[in-house]
């Protein structure tokens, strides 16, 4: 019954409420921030100062993470996991064996002792974004591939006024190779590390340039400059052919130029010309894309690529462009004039790619569905994006002035430098690759190695010339057994007497010989 009252009498108090107009509720103004609190300092994270200097506090985002210690705890983590896995196969421990926190501290990922961001919106509509890895001790390993001290932007000069996208990233790669190489030393052996080195000398050596080569060149500013024409399309070739935005391309790549000329020189499709210092290679025959006729150029120990003679020149022989366009000069001056990673895009290069579905109106349903769902990811942008990468003494910091904030996009680490991630991600999976097929193969050489000296034991003692699987592996024979550890099957081995080798296959396809 007490409830019934207490129901009834909420009625009444709505019922009045609806019957009779109410005055605004007046709402108390939050008092100014006068100083922010921190824990007490023997509870403090010992980075937390270091790291908060470089971040902005107050706006609609703060993160700050201490990882100091984490990779040794990962590491451990991973060594109890491999050791339950070896244990189970343990045709696998030679590869799974591994101490796994001297692999990441070689990588360099012990490096990072703190992590924090922070996002701030502007009265643009736009967000100020910071995001700083502390790494008090300096950087080795994969991380020493993003450069070392911040110098000037020198090369927004060769992009046009009017450009759309500018990059200029700084990559040492030499030193991304010997961070892989040592942990695949580790992994592998020297062995497996000789056999890596070897077989990227192979790679490109008819044309008279390894890849080895290639990628100890690459040290130095990489620069990417792009214009979208604001009118003319072209047709990809293709059997439905989509139209996309004509464009104009431009790559400056540091260091690999004087390593590339003589293969080039070599290339029947090329046609040689000398300007100046320049040496331009043009190809011979035209491409089915309107408008380019790619050429690659070689000054010195730079190497540019382009996608016609026209743009190279209009850039090449620049005084100024894309450094006195004020929309460029107010944006970098958001960020900051040196560092060792930029990206800029202009409010145009969204505006034509939000114009793919106008201009593919007649393409097929499925292929319009396509490019609409592709354009409902592309942002309206009013004023340029920026974004750099700058090499400080205690840690890497990444600041841009972005149409987003880090909470819509966590992944812009990867946005202001993609020339690097893609080149460190593009030499790192086919190295491990390699480690692990190495470590694969020493396994099941083992095990042929197992089967031969346990068959010529069978054929001693039986007086037969052969010996099958079934005679030679299983309960009570001479091998108890051989696991696979890359879908090979073992069961259909035979050993004669006048062999000198065995085989298997893996489900890969590769073939695994043992000789003797």
């Amino acid at each position: 019954m007490r409830f019934l009252k207490y129901l009834s009498l909420i009625a009444m108090l709505l019922a009045a409420g609806c019957g009779k107009k109410q005055p605004p509720v007046a709402t108390i103004a939050p008092a100014p921030d006068t100083r922010v609190t921190l824990v007490p300092a023997n509870e403090r994270s010992a980075h937390f100062a270091a790291v908060n200097q470089h971040l902005e506090l107050g706006g609609k985002l703060y993160g700050y993470v201490d990882v100091d210690g984490d990779t040794l705890r990962l590491a451990e983590g991973l060594r109890r996991l491999a050791d339950n896995i070896a244990e189970a196969q343990p045709a696998a421990a030679p590869f799974l064996k591994q101490d796994f926190a001297k692999i990441f501290d070689e990588l360099g990922l012990s490096d990072i002792k703190a992590a924090g961001l922070s996002s701030v919106q502007e009265a643009n509509g736009g967000f100020r974004n910071r995001v700083f890895f502390y790494t008090p001790n300096g950087r080795h390993g994969l991380l020493a591939g993003l450069g070392g001290p911040a110098a000037p932007y020198a090369y927004a000069k060769l992009a046009p006024a009017d450009a759309d996208f500018f990059s200029e990233a700084e990559i040492d790669l030499p030193a991304v190779y010997a961070a892989i190489k040592t942990v695949v030393t580790r992994i592998g052996g020297e062995t497996t590390a000789n056999l890596m080195d070897s077989q990227l000398k192979a790679a490109g050596a008819p044309a008279g340039l390894s890849a080895l080569e290639v990628i100890q060149s690459i040290k130095g500013r990489v620069v990417a400059v792009m214009r979208l024409d604001p009118e003319k399309n072209i047709s990809l070739p293709s059997a439905k052919p989509v139209q996309i935005p004509a464009f104009s391309l431009l790559l400056r790549i540091d260091g690999v130029g004087g390593a590339l000329q003589q293969a080039l020189t070599k290339l029947p499709m090329l046609e040689a010309s000398q300007d100046g210092t320049v040496k331009i290679f043009a190809f011979k025959g035209d491409l089915p894309l309107e408008g380019i006729k790619p050429v690659l150029a070689v000054d010195g120990s730079t190497l540019y690529v382009a996608t016609s003679i026209g743009f190279f020149n209009e850039c090449r022989q620049r005084q100024s462009g894309l450094d006195q366009s004020s929309e460029f000069q107010q944006a970098l001056a958001s960020v900051g004039r040196e560092g060792n990673g930029l990206v800029y895009l202009s409010p145009r290069f969204f505006a034509r790619l939000r114009q793919l579905p106008a201009i593919n109106a007649d393409a097929e349903p499925e292929l319009k569905r396509m490019l609409e769902l592709i354009v409902a990811q592309v942002p309206e942008v009013n004023h340029p994006l920026i974004a750099e990468r700058i090499n400080l003494p205690d840690g890497i910091l990444v600041r841009s002035q972005w149409n987003r904030s880090l909470k819509q996009d966590l992944a812009l680490i990867t946005v202001y430098n993609p020339v690097t991630v893609g080149l460190m991600a593009a030499m790192a999976i086919p190295a491990f690759q390699k480690v692990r097929e190495a470590s694969q193969e020493k396994v099941i050489q083992n095990n042929l190695r197992q089967f031969r000296a346990g068959a010529e034991q069978h054929m001693m003692e039986s007086g037969r010339d052969s010996a099958s699987y079934a005679d030679v592996v299983g309960v009570g024979r001479f091998i108890p057994g051989l696991k696979p550890v890359a879908g090979e099957d073992y069961t259909r081995l035979v050993l004669r007497q006048t062999d000198h080798s065995l085989s298997v296959r893996t489900a890969a396809g590769r073939v695994i010989v043992y000789r003797w």
